[in-house]
């Protein structure tokens, strides 16, 4: 994705996500302004409040709606706290809120309710850059508004999953669901979110180089825009991109037109700085790629100073490329390579790997002791973006995949049902005279059922079979590791410590004869090859202790394998994690004692929660790893009773890393347990 649209993704994204459209099914979240909870709102939004009275604040209003006893007014409250995560900043009491919130409005059957509380999930995840877990919650939502015939929130939603597939660039999927939330955002003709949907397929359309369909979308997002009020800021950003358009197509006089007409926005530079920045340097570049340089360098100055003050990093590194091109072309290569290595510094600073992909080639062209480090920079990021691009692609296609084929099922249910329906009142209609055909109806049926489950049988015993084939295969490559390992360790042992003792033993065994001052100095010599045996002898010990605490690689899926073991088919599993963070970093002790908690607290869900999913979340703040368990069981009151050995060994377990944990449980309410551990990251040699 262009480095020129990442500003307005980013305002895409935020205005489909915070703009929420609230149905007429969801009037019962809202409350009075003078409730509890709303008073505690605007007391947290205080400036004068601090992070601690935040928390109490939000602790205050949890307990409030958990003590209430009705259901209705219940799900009312949490499904207001769950909507405004501004007010619930705490990120595992957002979890417990929300999965109160579906719980209680699925006890209640408000459907609405819950599709907003999947919304405001999905929306959290996003936030957390959990895409594929955000992609999925915003999915389900939908299937719930189209389920009830909410047609704008279905909108949102398909808008919402275009936004997450524009960033993994799935192109196509993202156009097609940016098309369906167009279908039913014109049913009312909602001219704010039509425009949001045209701007959006404006970038798609830009970014595969199909200029021409990018400029008609842009134009109708203006259109649709300026049904609007106050629209010049919105405006100033679409001139801005059908600036860029023609920039790419290399129409370049069009381009700074475009750019022109964009600085020519009343009080632009007031308003939006970063924006009329960016419009300098985009004329500057327009400019020199026009062959006309005067007043190039200037315009980029003054682009760069602006961008210094706002301390937009990533559009500063832009700047400081496109600088550098100018120095280029005025055959100051001192300069360009100066900029240039600015504009990598920036890029590095910002995670701006578009920009990356650029300045490493150019700096090649400048530095050509250098060339072969740079391009090797740029190929190793550039595949390992492409790598990154099909794996999230991969999964999205999964959770498409997936989605459909439940819809699929459904569909077929409800086609069971109602020809189950029809037969019923058929049966009610007939004569007692067509009792024996209906027998034999039933048999018939009862039979084929007999057999499909027979079928079932025999394909499980075989799936059975090729899963212990695979096992024992699995531990025959681990045996022929160790065996591999004893070898070498035997090798080095033998050929290396065994012939040195011996070299030094034959020194020895001649200088014994002998007393001279170069028998000495010889013997001495001898003495420090067997010091050096010792040393050699130690290293090797070290190294087969320490193989008891190499750290686990594949932590992740290590947990998932974990998890999908499961032989309880009636329970759900979920794994949520963010796939970026390199989760086998940390260290081998942490790694070893979570998996064990994660284990021991399955194992407890199965057989003693009765419940029909169960959750597992990873995620970092600052210094610290956060893991959050989560099950829908008959719970439990963790006040009475005595710790059984299971508590104990978190207990334990815990300790040893120095982290805390906190569990949550009530009677019917299912069990959440949080662990909170200080990380440790482990090196690699």
């Amino acid at each position: 994705m262009s480095k020129y649209y990442i500003s307005i993704i980013v305002l895409v994204i935020f205005c489909t996500s915070c703009t929420k459209i609230k149905s007429s099914s969801e009037t019962t979240t809202a409350s009075l302004e003078n409730d509890s909870i709303s008073i505690w709102m605007k007391e947290s939004q205080k400036l004068t409040t601090s992070k601690e009275e935040r928390l109490e604040l939000q602790l205050k209003a949890y307990d409030f709606a958990e003590n209430l006893n009705n259901d209705t007014l219940k799900a009312s409250n949490f499904s207001k706290l769950s909507f405004n995560q501004g007010f619930v900043s705490d990120s595992s009491l957002f979890r417990k809120i929300n999965n109160k919130v579906i719980i209680t409005n699925k006890k209640i059957n408000n459907s609405s309710a819950v599709g907003i509380a999947y919304w405001d999930l999905g929306y959290f995840l996003n936030r957390k850059s959990v895409k594929d877990s955000a992609f999925y919650y915003f999915s389900e939502a939908k299937e719930i508004f189209d389920a009830i015939g909410d047609n704008i929130n279905s909108a949102e939603m398909y808008l919402q999953m275009a936004s997450i597939q524009m960033e993994i660039k799935d192109y196509v999927a993202s156009e097609a669901n940016t098309i369906r939330a167009i279908e039913n955002f014109k049913i009312t003709n909602n001219a704010g979110r039509l425009y949001s949907c045209y701007n959006l397929l404006g970038i798609l359309l830009g970014d595969i180089g199909e200029y021409e369909k990018s400029l008609s979308y842009y134009n109708e997002a203006l259109y649709y825009l300026r049904k609007e009020e106050n629209s010049e800021l919105g405006e100033a950003t679409i001139t801005n991109n059908i600036g860029i358009i023609y920039r790419n197509a290399k129409q370049y006089q069009k381009a700074i037109e475009n750019f022109e007409i964009v600085l020519q926005t009343k009080n632009l530079f007031v308003k939006h700085p970063r924006l009329y920045a960016k419009a300098l340097s985009n004329l500057a570049t327009s400019e020199l790629y026009n062959n006309d340089t005067i007043g190039v360098h200037s315009l980029l100055t003054k682009a760069i100073e602006i961008k210094q003050r706002e301390n937009d990093i990533a559009s500063l590194a832009s700047s400081y490329y496109s600088l550098a091109e100018y120095n280029l072309y005025k055959n100051d290569s001192i300069s360009a390579f100066n900029n240039a290595i600015k504009a990598l510094e920036l890029s590095i600073e910002s995670n701006n790997n578009e920009r990356l992909l650029e300045t490493w080639p150019f700096l090649a062209k400048l530095d050509k002791e250098n060339a072969t480090d740079y391009f090797q920079k740029y190929t190793k990021l550039n595949d390992s973006l492409q790598r990154e691009e099909r794996q999230q692609q991969n999964k999205f296609a999964r959770i498409r995949f997936e989605t459909d084929e439940f819809i699929a099922e459904n569909i077929e249910l409800e086609n069971e049902k109602e020809v189950l329906s029809k037969q019923k009142q058929m049966w009610i209609g007939i004569a007692t005279g067509f009792f024996l055909l209906g027998l034999s109806i039933y048999i018939i049926i009862n039979q084929r059922a007999k057999n499909q489950k027979l079928r079932f049988d025999q394909q499980q015993q075989a799936n059975n079979q090729e899963i212990f084939n695979l096992m024992l295969t699995q531990k025959q490559k681990v045996d022929e590791v160790k065996r591999l390992e004893q070898k070498r360790i035997s090798e080095e042992l033998h050929d290396g410590v065994l012939g040195k003792m011996l070299g030094a033993r034959m020194i020895l065994t001649g200088l014994n004869k002998r007393s001279t001052d170069e028998a000495i100095q010889e013997k001495s010599k001898a003495i420090g090859s067997l010091q050096e045996i010792e040393n050699e002898i130690r290293s090797i010990s070290h190294e087969l202790s320490h193989s008891a605490y190499q750290k686990i690689n594949n932590f992740t899926d290590s947990v998932e394998t974990l998890l999908a073991n499961n032989k309880n088919v009636n329970i759900k599993t979920i794994f949520h994690f963010n796939e970026d963070e390199n989760w086998d970093s940390l260290a081998g002790d942490i790694k070893i004692n979570v998996y064990r908690i994660i284990q021991e607290t399955f194992q407890n869900a199965i057989k003693h929660a009765n419940c029909t999913y169960f959750e597992v979340t990873f995620y970092r703040n600052d210094a610290t790893f956060n893991v959050i368990m989560s099950d829908n069981g008959i719970g439990y009151n963790v006040n009475k009773g005595k710790k059984g050995i299971g508590i104990r060994n978190i207990t334990s377990r815990i300790d040893k890393l120095k982290g805390t944990f906190h569990i949550d449980s009530s009677e019917g309410q299912g069990t959440t347990i949080s662990l909170n551990i200080p990380v440790k990251i482990e090196s690699k040699k």
